[in-house]
């Protein structure tokens, strides 16, 4: 059972290791800086990179829970605007089960896996996410709901291709079927006296293993991982936000060498049987030191992903025209960027649009701004 528990803590550890701004509202000139978000507590290299808009907060990053075997790595953060109204968020994740076995839902229930029977994309925001985080706001309706097969099926192939990862170096015992589903909801509700429009996006990834028994048949267990992202803004101002958010959500990079050692991490620990501490540092340092084979495949299931995310605004069409891509030549970094602007300029750490032909930073400033050329 132990061992069980063990492996299904692993399919959680490789799923989540994903598992993934100034209030401008004038269209004379949006401002942004680099952020990259560095996993401090664990590989101790950049897991991920984003657009911040100068002026917002960034607040969160990648957390790990040591008191895992193997331990978890989770990537959770807030994009607050300065009046602390306008909120892009990724949630942490939830890790859920579910077994008709009394034994198994003891067993889990004891390795501090929350015990909840299966639910669809929009069925688990409606019955489980508002309820859970959303109690404390008042006449919460759903305007919209859209379940999102694109966004499904790139987070299956995701988890396909992780487990497969996995399991090259720590082969399951049993069989296991993995499926996926994904759906938003927009909300209206009032906070603080303030109508607020909020769009929340899941994606859940289910593992079914089959489990064998004492006496040749076998039980189920469904472990089910929902990753939960929104955006909300006062509702007169939800459709400027809107293109904020898009600017964020197109220009995050995960680093496909920090994912894939997640996954080799949790993979070994589970095959070598480790419980130190000591010796889980000592492993993950071996691992940060091996030469990445697949980072280009990884990479591109993550891009395929954040396309999937991407296709999301669609649905404020009349807020979105559309993105133009540019080259960072400082960074070396592929940017899109709402189209509209005649100017996109960087300094290496912060990005500057403008709609105005003749706008130059570099006037006034002491910093040096060069301009990005827009990708054809």
């Amino acid at each position: 059972m132990k061992k069980l528990i063990f492996l299904a803590g692993a399919f959680l550890f490789g799923l989540y290791c994903f598992a993934g701004i100034a209030a401008a509202t004038e269209l004379q000139a949006l401002a942004f800086k680099k952020h990259v978000v560095i996993d401090r507590k664990g590989f101790g290299y950049e897991a991920l990179r984003l657009l911040v808009p100068k002026g917002w907060h960034f607040k969160g990053g990648v957390s790990w829970n040591y008191n895992k075997v193997p331990p978890e790595a989770s990537t959770a953060f807030t994009i607050t605007s300065p009046d602390g109204i306008s909120v892009l968020e990724q949630f942490p994740h939830i890790n859920l089960f579910w077994s008709q076995d009394p034994n198994l839902q003891f067993s889990y229930s004891r390795a501090g896996i929350e015990i909840v029977q299966p639910m669809g994309a929009t069925e688990f925001l409606k019955n489980f996410f508002i309820p859970r985080f959303r109690s404390n706001v008042s006449d919460l309706k759903v305007i919209q709901s859209q379940n999102l097969p694109e966004l499904a099926q790139q987070s299956r192939d995701l988890a396909q291709f992780q487990m497969k990862v996995f399991g090259q170096i720590s082969p399951f015992q049993f069989q296991f079927e993995i499926r996926a589903d994904a759906g938003r909801l927009k909300m209206e509700y009032l906070q603080e006296g303030k109508k607020i429009v909020e769009d929340v996006t899941v994606a859940a990834t289910y593992m079914t293993a089959y489990l064998p028994t004492m006496y040749g048949g076998y039980v189920t267990g469904i472990t089910w991982i929902p990753i939960v992202s929104t955006f909300k803004a006062p509702a007169k101002e939800i459709n400027d936000r809107i293109r904020i958010f898009k600017i964020i959500t197109d220009s995050r990079k995960d680093n496909p060498i920090w994912a894939e050692n997640c996954i080799k991490l949790s993979a070994t620990v589970t095959r070598d049987q480790l419980r130190h501490q000591k010796a889980i540092f000592n492993r993950m340092q071996q691992i940060s030191k091996t030469q990445s084979e697949i980072g280009d495949m990884i990479m591109d299931s993550y891009q395929k992903r954040n396309d999937a995310y991407d296709r999301i605004f669609d649905n404020y069409s009349q807020a979105i025209r559309g993105v133009d891509s540019y080259m960072d030549p400082i960074n070396n970094w592929k940017i899109d960027l709402p189209t509209g602007y005649d100017n996109a300029w960087t300094n290496g750490s912060e990005y500057i649009i403008s709609d105005d032909a003749g706008f130059d930073p570099n006037v006034g400033s002491t910093q040096k701004w060069e301009r990005m050329k827009r990708q054809r």
